[in-house]
C-alpha cells in the first residue's frame, strides 16, 4: 500500500512506495514535476538496478524520457486537458512495442529490432500522460521464466538467494522487481502460462490477468495467442484501478490480437462487462461470499499423482490469509478442483481436453508450430522494419540460444524455433485454416465453462482462493542440481495452476499476503472466478488489502537520498510556472586512475546565466559535488570506485537545475567507462 513519503515540514517527496494517488496529489499541487520524478527513478535505477546490487531490471531507457516528461509538465503549466495519468512514469516488458525502442522481447535474434508505433496498452497510457521510462528484463520470447534473455535476468529485492519469478514460467521477471523496488511507479506485464502471477507472488504486487478480450493485446510480441494476456503490475490495489479505468478500453483495430480477432467463438461487448469506472467504491466486506479453497493447493489433496507443494511458511500465510477473509464475512471452503485435475489428467479418473472431444487430437502441435510461426510472422509484418519483416528474415538459432530442455519438457511441450522459421519459409496456413481451430477454441471455452464455472454454481461458490505458488526456488538452482530439481517441482516450476488458467480464459487477482516466515521472500494469493466476473474479483481483493496491508517493501531497495525530491529549493507552485529553466549543456571528462574513475562535468544554461540555479548532479545514483566556476556556469565532481559491483562498463550521469518560481531542467548520459564517451544522451 502507499504510505505518506513527505517529510513532517512537506519539503521533501520520496519516490520510494509513492502511490499513484500520492504522486498525482503531489503534481497537481505543484510539489513536484514529471522531470522531478524521472530523476528520482532514474537514480534508483541506476544505484541499485545497474551497480550496487545489479537487480538488472531495467536494462532498456527511454531516451526521450525526459523531453516527454518536460511535455507533461508544460501540459499542466498550460492548464491543458490532463489524462488520469499525467506526468506518472513506467515500464514495460520488452515484448511491448514502444515506438523508436527495439522490441527484442528478450531474444538476441531481434536485439536490433525497433518498434514502429506503440503498443495498445502503451499508447492508451502515453495518452492518458503517463511517461515510459524504459523496458524491462525478460527471457528470449517469453518461453521460459528466469533463462539469461539478450539483458539477462532480473533479480529479488527481497533475497539474494531465491528467484523473482517461477524458473519456469517467470517471464516478466524485470517488471516484477521494477515496479517492486520503485524504479517505476506501475509497470506492464503480460502472461502466458503464469509469467504475469508469478513475479508478482514473489514480489508482493498486485496483478491482474483478465478475461478473454477485456485488455488490447495488440502491439505485444505473442508467445501463445490462444493465452497471452497483458498483466498491469502495482503496488497497491487503488494503484491497479487507476491503471484499469486507462487500460480496459475499446480498440477497434485487432490487428495481432488473437481473441479479439478470431471469429469462431463470441465475446461480450466491452460496455456489457465493464464498470463505468473501477475506481468506483468498493465493497468494504465480503459478507455472503462463498470462495473455495482447492485442496490440491494446500496440501490436503490425498488423490493427486504430481503433489503440489507447500512449504511450512507458505501454510502460515495461508493460514493467516484464511482467517483473514473468514473474519470479513466470507464463507470458505475447501473443495477438489475439476477444471485443473482435468486438464493435467492428474488422476485415475480425470478426463482431458482430447479425450472429450473438446480440442483437436493435434491441437497441441498445432498451438507449438504453426500458430505460434503465423503470430511471428504477423508480429513482424505489422511493425513493418526494413530487413526484419517477416519470420524468413529470422535466424532461428539465435531465437532462444542454449534453451534448456527441462523446462517444457516438465509440461509436456517441447519449443523448436528453427523448425518456426521453417513452417515459415515453406508457407503457412491461414488461421482459418489451422487444424482443429474452429473445435478447439470452442472445446476450451466449454472446458472453462464445464469444469469450473459449471462446478462453481453446483456448490453454489463465487470465487476460488489459494496461494499463488507453494514455494520459491533458490537463485543457485544454475550451479546446484538439487537445487534445480526443486525448482521443478509442482507449485514452484509455475503458479498454481500451471497452463489451466490462461489458455481457459480463467481471470484472476494476485494480492500480497506477506513475507515467508524462514526466507522473507513474498506470497501472493490467487483469486480466480468465472469469465468476466473480473470486478468481483478486485472486490475481494480491494477488501482483503484493506484489512490486511501486508505488502512488504524489500529490504535490498530502500530509501535512496538521490530518490527523495527536494523541492524547497523551488517553492510550492513552482511546477505549475509557465517559465522554465532552460535546457542544460553538459560535457564531461572521465579519467581512470588507480581505484576507479574521476568524473568532471562541466554544466551550462543555453541560455546564459538564469536566475540563481540550484544544480544537483548524481553518477551511479550517489550525489556529486557541484560549485559555481568563474564563467556563470558549474562544474560536478566525483568519482566511480572499481570497487562498486556493476553490470557493464556505464555509469549512469544525472543533472538537474531548478529554481524559484521556474520548472527544472534536466539532462542524463550513460558515461562509459573508461573511455571518455558517452551514449544515449537526453537533455531538456
Amino acid at each position: 500500500m502507499g504510505h505518506d513519503d513527505r517529510d513532517p515540514e512537506g519539503q521533501r517527496v520520496d519516490v520510494t512506495e509513492l502511490s499513484i494517488e500520492q504522486t498525482l496529489e503531489y503534481l497537481n499541487a505543484g510539489q513536484l514535476t514529471s522531470v522531478d520524478l524521472v530523476c528520482a527513478y532514474l537514480n534508483r535505477i541506476a544505484y541499485y538496478d545497474r551497480s550496487g546490487t545489479c537487480l538488472n531490471a531495467v536494462p532498456v531507457l527511454n531516451p526521450d524520457v525526459l523531453s516527454e516528461a518536460e511535455a507533461s509538465d508544460e501540459r499542466r503549466a498550460r492548464g491543458d486537458s490532463l489524462g488520469p495519468l499525467e506526468g506518472v512514469p513506467f515500464t514495460v516488458k520488452d515484448s511491448f512495442k514502444a515506438r523508436g525502442l527495439t522490441v527484442a522481447s528478450g531474444s538476441p535474434a531481434f536485439e536490433e529490432l525497433v518498434a514502429t508505433g506503440d503498443a495498445a496498452s502503451v499508447e492508451l497510457l502515453r495518452d492518458a500522460g503517463a511517461v515510459l521510462l524504459g523496458k524491462t528484463t525478460m527471457p528470449p520470447m517469453a518461453a521460459g521464466g528466469v533463462q539469461p534473455g539478450v539483458y539477462g535476468y532480473a533479480k529479488s529485492p527481497y533475497h539474494p538467494g531465491y528467484l523473482t519469478a517461477a524458473y519456469g514460467s517467470g517471464s516478466s521477471n524485470g517488471a516484477g522487481t521494477a515496479v517492486a523496488a520503485s524504479f517505476c511507479s506501475f509497470g506492464l506485464a503480460e502472461e502466458t502460462l503464469s509469467s504475469g502471477r508469478s513475479p508478482a507472488s514473489n514480489n508482493g504486487l498486485v496483478a491482474y490477468t483478465p478475461s478473454r478480450g477485456l485488455i488490447s493485446i495488440r502491439g505485444n510480441w505473442p508467445l501463445f495467442p490462444t493465452c497471452d494476456v497483458v498483466v498491469p503490475y502495482a503496488r497497491s490495489v487503488d494503484d491497479l484501478l487507476r491503471l484499469l479505468d486507462v487500460l480496459v478500453a475499446e480498440d477497434a483495430d485487432t490487428s495481432g490480437d488473437f481473441w479479439r480477432s478470431q471469429r469462431f467463438v463470441d465475446l461480450p461487448a466491452l460496455k456489457d462487462v465493464r464498470p463505468p469506472s473501477f475506481l468506483r467504491t468498493r465493497r468494504e466486506d465480503l459478507t455472503g461470499l462463498r470462495l473455495g479453497v482447492p485442496r490440491m493447493f494446500t496440501g490436503s489433496d490425498p488423490h493427486k499423482l504430481n503433489p503440489v507443494a507447500f512449504r511450512t511458511s507458505v501454510e502460515a500465510l495461508w493460514n493467516r490469509a484464511t482467517e483473514d477473509l473468514v473474519a470479513l464475512g466470507a464463507e470458505v471452503i475447501p473443495v477438489d478442483f475439476p477444471v485443473v485435475s482435468n486438464y493435467e489428467t492428474d488422476r485415475p479418473e480425470a478426463q482431458g481436453l482430447v479425450e472429450r472431444g473438446l480440442v483437436d487430437a493435434n491441437w497441441q502441435e498445432t498451438e507449438m508450430g504453426p500458430m505460434i510461426a503465423r503470430a511471428w510472422d504477423e508480429f513482424l509484418q505489422y511493425n513493418g522494419m526494413d530487413g526484419l519483416s517477416s519470420l524468413e528474415d529470422v535466424d532461428g538459432d539465435q531465437i532462444f540460444p542454449d534453451m534448456p530442455a527441462e523446462v517444457y519438457a516438465n509440461a509436456g511441450t517441447a519449443f523448436d524455433f528453427v523448425r518456426l522459421v521453417e513452417l515459415a519459409k515453406a508457407g503457412l496456413p491461414g488461421w482459418n485454416e489451422m487444424q482443429g481451430i474452429g473445435q478447439s477454441l470452442h472445446g476450451l471455452e466449454q472446458a472453462r465453462r464445464d469444469d469450473f464455472e459449471s462446478w462453481l454454481t453446483k456448490l453454489g461458490l463465487d470465487a476460488v482462493v489459494f496461494p499463488t505458488n507453494g514455494d520459491v526456488a533458490a537463485a543457485d538452482l544454475f550451479e546446484r542440481p538439487e537445487r534445480m530439481e526443486e525448482a521443478l517441482r509442482n507449485g514452484v516450476l509455475f503458479s498454481n495452476g500451471n497452463r489451466t488458467i490462461r489458455h481457459l480464459g480463467i481471470p484472476t487477482v494476485n494480492v500480497p499476503m506477506g513475507r515467508m516466515a524462514d526466507i522473507s521472500m513474498p506470497v501472493g494469493m490467487t483469486i480466480a472466478g468465472p469469465a468476466y466476473s473480473d470486478d468481483l474479483l478486485l472486490d475481494i481483493a480491494s477488501a482483503y488489502e484493506a484489512r490486511t496491508c501486508r505488502r512488504p517493501a524489500p529490504p535490498l531497495t530502500p530509501s535512496l537520498p538521490s530518490g527523495i525530491v527536494d523541492w524547497a529549493g523551488t517553492h510550492a507552485g513552482s511546477a505549475h510556472s509557465h517559465d522554465r529553466v532552460p535546457p542544460l549543456t553538459v560535457s564531461t571528462d572521465v579519467s581512470e586512475d588507480a581505484s576507479g574513475w574521476q568524473v568532471r562535468s562541466d554544466i551550462r544554461v543555453s541560455e546564459g546565466q538564469h536566475r540563481q540555479l540550484r544544480v544537483q548532479a548524481w553518477l551511479d545514483g550517489c550525489r556529486l559535488t557541484v560549485r559555481g566556476d568563474l564563467n556563470g556556469g558549474w562544474t560536478a565532481t566525483g568519482r566511480v570506485s572499481r570497487q562498486r559491483a556493476r553490470l557493464d562498463n556505464y555509469a549512469l550521469l544525472i543533472v538537474k537545475a531548478s529554481a524559484a518560481g521556474c520548472r527544472p531542467a534536466a539532462h542524463w548520459e550513460c558515461l562509459v567507462l573508461p573511455e571518455m564517451t558517452t551514449i544515449h544522451p537526453q537533455t531538456t
